[in-house]
């Protein structure tokens, strides 16, 4: 962020999140006051005395422009009012001549209504209806007949609609109100979002593999502070399991001068003691061997673009050639980023596993969504009884009666998916329909969109 500059993203998740909250009040507030402004304040319609004696007597007249429509129709008897409805003589009396008919011809209900003649703080006559000029207004119901001699004519005012033209221009100020401010509040929320979500990403990777790239410091104070927290972390981590790991290898490489030593001064011993001994040695130095690869396996190497395939099939082709029972399945082209040798290693260490374990392996690549999965099947007696996850541990053995010469040391399995983690991937076991287990490696793919 700029020096002198206000970035959102760098402001605390309380102070952000009121600024959106003010933010869109303030907007809010600023909407309504433009709708008083922009549109003028509505009138209510109503209905003048005239305009009654008008539709009773079937005359036109000049109608005003708040004057509503009134409904006519012709009845054998005298209509029957609402509960709500009053009479009034007086303006039955004058509606009756302004129709041209005696009194007794005509009936007249209204709703009665003092709200559109009340003035606050100033004491009027109560009455019915408003009056402007000496003439009655009905801003409500109005009902009104006279006897033509072959009928009543009815006159009254439509039913209120639900929404008044009024509400609804009020109703599609608040919808384009809203319209306006949803994609400003989008706008808000995936600032305030994205930089959680690419922290969360951030972690999710560095769970998968310790020597990934640092979290990003930005977004959020509170964000920033954790991120920061979280590097350190992964600097001493990173520090300590790299100490360890040295130590564990210098100790291991250490250990074969001792060992040399201990077979060369055997070579005088007798035939019965020295062919003992010597087993002892040779099982020391492949446990040797192996906890030397095996710290070689978790350093970091050189990555780049890894035809998968290409490495499959150049594997099973060397072993096929030293007789091995070794097949190659359904083969699809693929391309991951990761170590070749890493990779390489880990699919030999599979193929030795299941080789020793399962009498032969098969070998497939196929593509599923956006990884690719590698299969190696055997067709041996399957997963033994013991939890699956234990045979990942290092030295752990899938059957410990198996003696060093029919066995390995128990490090194939943990190389393994150490590097298939350090590659963003992962490596289960399972057992087979009809026999056997198969070892099932996913990698995320760099050909994704490209169809098998």
């Amino acid at each position: 962020m700029r020096p002198g500059r206000l970035s959102l993203r760098g402001l605390p998740i309380f102070w952000a999140t009121l600024l959106l909250l003010v933010s869109a009040l303030l907007a809010q507030q600023a909407m309504t006051a433009a709708m008083f402004v922009l549109f003028d304040v509505p009138r209510p319609d109503f209905n003048r005395l005239s305009d009654i004696a008008d539709a009773l007597a079937n005359r036109d007249h000049e109608p005003n422009r708040r004057e509503r429509a009134l409904s006519v129709r012709l009845a054998a008897a005298p209509p029957v009012p609402a509960d709500d409805m009053v009479s009034d003589d007086r303006f039955t009396a004058r509606l009756a001549g302004r129709a041209g008919v005696s009194p007794d011809r005509v009936r007249l209900w209204f709703v009665p209504d003092q709200r559109a003649d009340s003035i606050p703080g100033r004491r009027r006559p109560r009455r019915l209806v408003p009056m402007r000029r000496g003439e009655p207004l009905f801003f409500d119901a109005v009902l009104a007949a006279v006897d033509t001699g072959r009928g009543w004519r009815v006159v009254r005012t439509p039913p209120q609609p639900w929404l008044s033209a009024w509400q609804w221009r009020i109703l599609w100020w608040f919808v384009a109100c809203l319209l306006l401010l949803v994609p400003l509040a989008w706008v808000f929320a995936r600032r305030l979002s994205r930089p959680i979500s690419r922290f969360a990403a951030a972690a999710d990777r560095m769970g998968h593999d310790p020597l990934s790239p640092p979290v990003p410091e930005e977004g959020p104070a509170e964000l920033r502070v954790t991120a920061q927290a979280l590097n350190r972390m992964q600097d001493r981590l990173a520090a300590y399991v790299a100490e360890r790991t040295a130590m564990i290898g210098a100790i291991a490489h250490d250990l074969r001068t001792p060992l040399a030593r201990i077979a060369f001064r055997i070579e005088g011993a007798p035939e019965q003691v020295r062919d003992k001994v010597q087993m002892d040695v040779e099982q020391m130095r492949a446990m040797i061997a192996a906890t030397i690869g095996f710290v070689r396996g978790t350093a970091p190497g050189e990555t780049g673009p890894v035809a998968l395939d290409t490495l499959i099939v150049a594997a099973v082709d060397a072993e096929q050639e030293l007789g091995r029972p070794v097949r190659l399945g359904p083969v699809v082209p693929l391309i991951v980023s990761g170590d070749a040798l890493a990779l390489q290693r880990l699919a030999q260490n599979l193929i030795d596993n299941g080789v020793l374990y399962g009498g032969g392996v098969t070998l497939s690549l196929v593509r599923e969504g956006g990884q690719a999965v590698l299969t190696v099947a055997d067709e041996g007696p399957g997963l033994p009884a013991t939890p699956v996850e234990r045979l990942f541990e290092p030295f752990a053995r899938g059957d410990p009666s198996r003696s060093r010469d029919t066995g390995g040391i128990g490090l194939g399995l943990t190389i393994a998916r150490s590097i298939a983690a350090a590659h963003g991937g992962t490596l289960t076991l399972r057992n087979r329909q009809g026999g056997g287990a198969k070892a099932i490696l996913c990698l995320p793919s760099r050909d994704a969109d490209k169809a098998p």
